[in-house]
């Protein structure tokens, strides 16, 4: 499949009207019980903004479109508060829908913890995710009451991910030549399908507000509501 060589990125701010409702975020099921990698690299370089690079001594960049991720953790309830101090572990595919550690065993690029402020902000420097296994595009990601609570290995109070709008994916594969091979997977989904009608898809409250933030970066950002009770 021929793509262009152009990198240029989608230049239309794109927000999708279901994102960032005040509902309870969806949450995954977790097939394999126990601590997440993410506690036993907490203390290893892991806590970082540019999730780009290798950590604790590997080395490495990811190739891709830059993306700048910006999350706001909120109480479900007691008026939406903003949650400080939280600890969010991140993670994702590469531009050819290869993961670190486990598609490939010499990198650990793309994972990363951040700690909210006092806005309930956090944020990453990264790579748009790719495509793989018949699923769209998505960053997933994990959220402990506090960075001790990651580093004990206490389960997360939500794993999930994050979804992309249809046509920034679109967009970013086909202009990109990291792409090429999520490109082709992209148009031959099957077993999700991304989320083509935010209004009436449960699924939009994950969907990122993306957009170009200057020719070469994209900026997504996303509110996730989440019972900090239980």
């Amino acid at each position: 499949m021929s793509i262009p060589k152009s990198s240029a990125l989608v230049r239309a701010p794109v927000f999708p009207p279901a994102a960032n409702k005040p509902e309870a975020y969806p949450k995954e099921p977790v097939f394999q019980p126990g601590p997440s990698l993410a506690s036993l690299w907490a203390s290893a370089g892991l806590i970082r903004t540019d999730i780009t690079r290798g950590f604790n001594g590997l080395s490495g960049a990811a190739d891709g479109a830059p993306l700048d991720l910006h999350l706001r953790l909120l109480s479900l309830f007691t008026d939406q508060q903003p949650l400080s101090r939280y600890a969010v572990y991140v993670w994702h595919a590469d531009a050819a829908g290869k993961y670190s550690v486990f598609n490939r065993l010499d990198i650990n690029y793309l994972r990363g913890i951040g700690i909210t402020d006092q806005r309930g902000r956090v944020n990453f420097r990264t790579v748009y995710p790719g495509t793989y296994r018949g699923r769209p595009p998505h960053i997933h990601f994990e959220v402990y009451r506090s960075l001790d609570t990651l580093g004990l290995g206490v389960a997360p109070l939500i794993r999930s991910s994050i979804l992309f709008p249809d046509m920034v994916s679109r967009s970013v594969y086909t202009r990109n030549p990291a792409y090429a091979d999520s490109l082709d997977k992209y148009a031959a989904l099957r077993f999700q399908l991304p989320v083509l009608n935010p209004t009436g898809d449960k699924r939009a409250v994950q969907l990122a507000s993306t957009s170009a933030s200057s020719n070469s970066t994209l900026r997504a950002s996303l509110d996730i509501f989440i019972n900090a009770e239980e």
